[in-house]
């Protein structure tokens, strides 16, 4: 990758009057990253602090919050600043896909690579004109087309870093909603600004003192020309800035990561309520059940905050419902809970919920963790609080009924003889059932509203729309079944633990597998091999409940208990 950091100031004279020095893993320096990181940036439209635009790239391009123990910050100036000394050779670049690499012919056992690795790759430039030739056409990528374009992407966003053009932090007195400028407008034949030559002139000055510092390891001198470089971007901006609450807000919410350690609490819970459940004692519940409150606060003050940040309810892409649906399925939980008062709800929930926030937690590359502005058609917070606020609730009340249907085919494999906790726990099932079958009918009319609102038709056999359809198809004739009595003790659990795979496909499969239709917004790839496995340990556990129920002759009693 070419050096592009020679447009910055005098960085490159500055960078030049070094020694050269062997290559070496770039390690942490003793600086106070606190006011830098709370510099206001714009990024693909929105205004962000800088924690959240390098926390950002650093997930985009490594996977990770941090590398090697330097925080994203310090990352990204290592990039702008000392990216031919530290960087250019270290595996920083993630690349998953064993297609991708065989294609451009590196080491498949490797999911690391430094950009002098990847510098110049005629096999990448030859699948971008593939993709580029295909998108041209309308016609569907390849998935090792799709990972090249996400690659050159990444490469994009460190190119963009390195050159300086990513780190548009002056702002525009015209307002918030106007294009900021970047620092390399403060070079000589950059972009024309709206500022006054001294005060363009004494800006310049900071950034080079703040540069030279980083260069220099100087944590004194850093601190110093950072403070001054954020005081400096707020006289730029003329009123047109942020408020420090805002920001700070946001960078709270980045270095505290509700939702990392609100699965972390809810599998300390998930233990403590289990030791109440194989004899350990009542307090052992109690216990567990406080340990799971903090858990879901946590979750909930994280959606709250996000909200507030983002300005509309957290669920425009498949991250943000992933951790939406596991919020809801405890909150069913808990509400189913209060009625029957039977931990084995909360316990079964819980496994759902801690699987859904580990998995955003560690696949930014899949789930993108990001904040970014909405799409034109999600445009309309009304109707994007009542559909897919809607839709998704019920996603969460069926993963109830298939945790505890679970459960009840646990009990068939290990204790079929255990006919009253199978109907108790049956009838948990069934009552989650029943709040995910009407809200998902809700969430479905109103989605076609939205339709008509946006798109002009009010049904127009979408993938989206039918899959939905399909899976409130799919729990209607559970329930019919049920009354019907065509579906009775294993017949029940097993149907209703089988439907939750039309909400995965409706959720995950039209998004990440099948990858058209009006939904766009939504589309993704990555994740299939963990819903696999999902799917090959999901009927294998009801296969193994099958032969041992049958084995055991089991009859098929009533479904629930009769004071139910």
């Amino acid at each position: 990758m070419k050096k592009l950091v020679t447009a910055l100031l005098l960085v490159s004279t500055l960078a030049m009057a070094l020694p050269q020095v062997p290559h070496e893993t770039p390690k942490p320096r003793d600086f106070d990253f606190s006011q830098i990181r709370g510099i206001a940036i714009q990024d693909r439209g929105r205004i962000k602090p800088l924690e959240s635009f390098a926390v950002d790239a650093l997930l985009f391009v490594s996977n990770k919050r941090s590398w090697k123990g330097i925080e994203a910050v310090e990352v990204l100036f290592g990039w702008l600043i000392s990216f031919d000394r530290e960087w250019e050779d270290e595996q920083f670049i993630r690349i998953d896909h064993k297609g991708l690499k065989q294609e451009l012919k590196i080491e498949v056992e490797r999911n690391y690579f430094s950009p002098k690795e990847l510098e110049g790759s005629t096999e990448l430039s030859r699948l971008m004109r593939d993709a580029g030739d295909k998108d041209r056409r309308k016609e569907r990528q390849t998935d090792i087309e799709k990972k090249a374009v996400t690659l050159q992407g990444q490469l994009n966003m460190l190119q963009a870093i390195v050159s300086g053009q990513a780190f548009n932090i002056l702002p525009n007195p015209g307002g918030l909603d106007k294009p900021w400028f970047s620092i390399v407008s403060l070079t000589q034949g950059g972009e024309p600004v709206p500022y006054d030559q001294a005060t363009l002139a004494s800006t310049a000055e900071a950034v080079r003192l703040m540069l030279d510092a980083f260069i220099s390891r100087d944590a004194a001198a850093w601190k110093s020309s950072a403070d001054a470089v954020a005081v400096k971007v707020r006289q730029l901006a003329g009123g047109a800035y942020p408020t420090q609450n805002v920001l700070d807000r946001e960078v709270s919410y980045q270095r505290s990561r509700p939702f990392h350690w609100s699965w972390i609490i809810y599998t300390l819970a998930f233990m403590v309520l289990m030791g109440g459940v194989i004899g350990r004692g009542p307090w052992w519940g109690r216990i567990g059940l406080g340990v799971l409150g903090v858990g879901f606060a946590l979750h909930t003050y994280g959606f709250i905050v996000r909200c507030l940040i983002a300005g509309r309810p957290p669920v425009t892409n498949m991250y943000e419902s992933v951790l939406w649906v596991t919020w809801g399925c405890l909150l069913f939980a808990f509400i189913i809970w209060a009625f029957y008062r039977n931990n084995v709800i909360l316990i079964a929930s819980t496994v759902f919920s801690i699987a859904g926030l580990v998995l955003g937690d560690n696949l930014p590359a899949v789930l993108d963790p990001g904040i970014h502005p909405l799409e034109p058609v999600l445009r309309s917070n009304f109707w994007l609080t009542i559909h897919v606020l809607t839709i998704t609730l019920s996603y969460a009340a069926f993963a109830v009924s298939l945790c505890v249907g679970n459960v009840v085919l646990g009990y068939f494999l290990w204790r079929p003889s255990a006919t009253e906790k199978i109907q108790n726990y049956t009838l948990y099932m069934y009552r989650a059932m029943q709040i995910g079958v009407v809200m998902l009918a809700a969430g479905t009319i109103l989605g076609g509203v939205w339709a008509d609102y946006s798109w002009g038709r009010f049904w127009g056999w979408d993938p989206k729309e039918v899959w939905a359809l399909i899976a409130l198809l799919l729990y209607l004739a559970v329930l019919h079944g049920r009354f019907s009595g065509w579906l009775k003790g294993f017949g029940f659990a097993a149907a209703t633990v089988m439907s939750f795979l039309g909400v995965l496909m409706a959720w995950y499969g039209v998004n990440f597998v099948l990858g058209v239709g009006l939904h766009s917004y939504g589309f993704g790839t990555g994740g299939m091999s963990y819903v696999v496995a999902y799917l090959l340990v999901q009927l294998g556990f009801m296969a193994a409940s099958y032969l041992r129920y049958r084995k055991a002759g089991a009859s098929n009693a009533p479904l629930f208990p009769r004071n139910a």
